[in-house]
């Protein structure tokens, strides 16, 4: 039988029987890594770029791929410098319940709301321009509130599950999406119509399917990554 060498020198089962990669040099790197592309490619960044090359150009396609790209890629490389990281620790002794450093979750909240907050107004100031049609002042309000339910949804779903220090920090970025969408509804007052418009309700119905999809993806990746016990 090949007989298996530790890479790392692990914390003694004893003392410490779950391991997390801050807890090892040689892990550490690649978990700060994981969560620096993370942040940067989160798609609220994605959301901002598309808004900056919209307000640009006045094409709709270019932003559309400029997003998807980024969050598509940025999740992919996130993906896999935190497997890279979670790698050097034997999937029965990881720690993946771990919570992160309050530092870094509450710098990633206000970082994202801020972000959102920024793209969000780009496409309110974009929108409220003559070149662009009604319906695509309705698809994209329904989309934003859209958004606001979806974010909602997870902080109830986390006050239920007793995470509320996560739930806590969802709030600066529901914030950013309500400001955001108050103020849609006073400049595009005009042209929204949200409780007559179907075009507003199809916004609305494609980022909650959108929300529902990238929901089911994280709990099956969850699913597939937890430790057997």
């Amino acid at each position: 039988m090949r007989e298996l060498t530790e890479l790392v020198d692990l914390p003694d089962v004893d003392k410490q029987p779950l391991v997390h990669p801050l807890d090892l040099q040689e892990a550490r790197r690649p978990f700060r890594r994981a969560q620096f592309i993370a942040a940067l490619t989160n798609p609220a960044v994605g959301l901002c770029l598309a808004g900056i090359i919209w307000f640009a150009s006045g094409s709709v396609l270019p932003p559309l791929v400029a997003a998807v790209a980024i969050t598509g890629f940025g999740a992919l490389a996130s993906h896999l410098a935190r497997e890279e990281a979670w790698a050097f620790i034997p999937r029965k002794r990881q720690d993946r319940h771990r919570a992160l450093p309050l530092i870094w979750d509450l710098g990633g909240a206000v970082v994202l709301a801020a972000v959102l907050a920024v793209a969000l107004v780009l496409m309110v100031v974009r929108l409220s321009q003559p070149d662009v049609s009604t319906e695509i002042r309705q698809f994209t309000f329904g989309m934003g509130v859209g958004t606001g339910l979806l974010m909602i949804g997870d902080a109830i779903t986390r006050l239920l599950r007793k995470q509320g220090r996560r739930a806590l920090l969802a709030l600066p970025g529901l914030l950013a999406v309500a400001g955001s969408l108050a103020a849609a509804d006073i400049t595009l007052s005009g042209t929204l119509h949200p409780t007559t418009s179907p075009t507003v309700a199809l916004g609305l119905v494609t980022m909650l399917g959108i929300g529902v999809a990238v929901g089911a993806w994280k709990y099956f990746e969850y699913r597939h990554r937890a430790p057997a016990h």
